[in-house]
């Protein structure tokens, strides 16, 4: 019998480990550990080149250049040009990026209005109330990445401990304000540039966003040639401003639409000013908000000045673009939270209603009331109203009128 139950302790031991060594398995070495987060793809790496080099992008059809990035690309990356064309990565032969042409006019469905939808209710709903109710201001979150990206003309160098961007940052915080934005910038330095820049970013994002901005910014620079960037505005020499959109999270279709109305929207008011749209592999954590963008203000040959420029001019573009421009947005939005309350309310008693007397009770009680109602009606327009008060005195008057006959 002894033997019998060591026997039956010994198969549960070598089983129980079994299990746990198929568990580890599974598992695998770099698998988190129990009550580690878990990152998203596309978080972790280096997406931009930094040995200071740049890819440079050629349609495959005609072998002309369409731009230059020091993004890292993979196929089926996505880029609108300035002309709004859309490219779409193909190929990859060293420094050289081949991409075929996809659409002529990438914009064309891009309406103003269409971003709220595409963000979601509960986006749209914070954007109304933020507008019409005085205790919920318009808000607007900034924080940087790469917080050694720096300007040369401006630093004598491309990377520093503080980087030019924060003043990039400082001067964009300044501009939402004049327009009535509050601002919510974040000073967190999350260097060194390396892999995991992203993923020390993410806290900062996420604290941002508890305070339910309606736009989260990350400010960075370029790192291609001059000439991809400089431009002249109203006489002003400033830089150029470029859009990124991660393929690698749940908001890309949202984060994809806001960047096209922002850049539907810059083409009419400063046309120049946004050089284009990268959809390109990487998370950006986009996949905190639908309204999140990674917006690159100049390169590291630029000055400061053109980047601030720059930063006064997508300030005036941001709030025409989602909606939330004070004025005449402000009526507008306050008549729609009226109606969306209205609408909540008259729900909540329909439900009320329903719960307490069910739908043969609601019936029963509007056809009483319709009832009720035909039968005054009839009354008014063909009985004496005393006539059913004194029955003796409508027989006699009906004698009356017999003896006259």
């Amino acid at each position: 019998m002894k033997a019998k139950l060591l026997n039956d302790h010994l198969w549960r031991g070598l089983l129980i480990l079994f299990l746990i060594g198929a568990h580890l398995a599974l598992l695998g070495p770099g698998s988190p550990a129990y009550g580690q987060e878990i990152l998203p793809d596309g978080l972790v790496g280096m997406f931009e080149r930094n040995d200071g080099g740049y890819f440079t992008l050629v349609d495959e059809a005609t072998e002309e250049e369409v731009t230059k990035a020091a993004r890292v690309l993979d196929i089926g990356d996505s880029y609108i040009d300035g002309e709004n064309r859309s490219w779409e990565v193909t190929r990859i032969d060293g420094d050289t990026v081949y991409v075929r042409k996809t659409s002529d006019n990438a914009l064309e469905a891009v309406k103003q209005g269409q971003v709220q939808t595409k963000a979601g209710l509960w986006s749209r709903l914070q954007g109304l109330l933020s507008q019409a109710g005085r205790s919920r201001p318009r808000r607007v979150a900034i924080y940087v990445t790469h917080s050694d990206e720096s300007y040369i003309p401006t630093s004598g160098t491309h990377t520093k401990e503080w980087g030019d961007v924060y003043k990039v940052a400082e001067a964009l915080k300044a501009e939402f304000e004049k327009r009535g934005f509050t601002v919510s910038l974040s000073y967190n330095n999350h260097n060194p540039h390396d892999s995991q820049a992203y993923v020390r970013s993410r806290r900062t994002a996420a604290e941002l966003l508890k305070e339910q901005p309606l736009v989260l910014i990350d400010v960075h620079r370029d790192a291609v040639p001059r000439d991809q960037y400089e431009t002249v505005i109203e006489g002003d020499e400033l830089a150029k401003i470029q859009l990124v959109v991660g393929r690698q999270n749940e908001n890309r279709d949202a984060n994809l639409e806001f960047a096209k109305a922002l850049k539907a929207r810059a083409d009419q008011e400063y046309p120049g000013l946004v050089k284009g749209i990268f959809h390109a592999k990487g998370n950006y954590n986009q996949d905190l908000a639908p309204r999140s963008i990674l917006i690159e203000f100049g390169t590291h040959e630029t000055s400061l000045d053109m980047a601030t420029k720059a930063a006064d001019l997508i300030a005036d573009v941001l709030p025409k673009a989602t909606g939330t421009s004070q004025k005449p947005v402000e009526q507008a939005a306050s008549r729609s939270t009226g109606w969306i309350i209205a609408l909540v309310i008259a729900g909540v008693i329909a439900f009320v209603l329903l719960n307490a007397v069910g739908w043969e009770g609601i019936r029963g009680f509007f056809g009483r009331e319709f009832s009720s109602a035909m039968g005054v009606k009839g009354r008014k327009e063909g009985q004496d109203p005393d006539d059913n008060k004194d029955p003796d005195r409508h027989g006699a008057h009906t004698s009356r009128n017999r003896k006259g006959h």
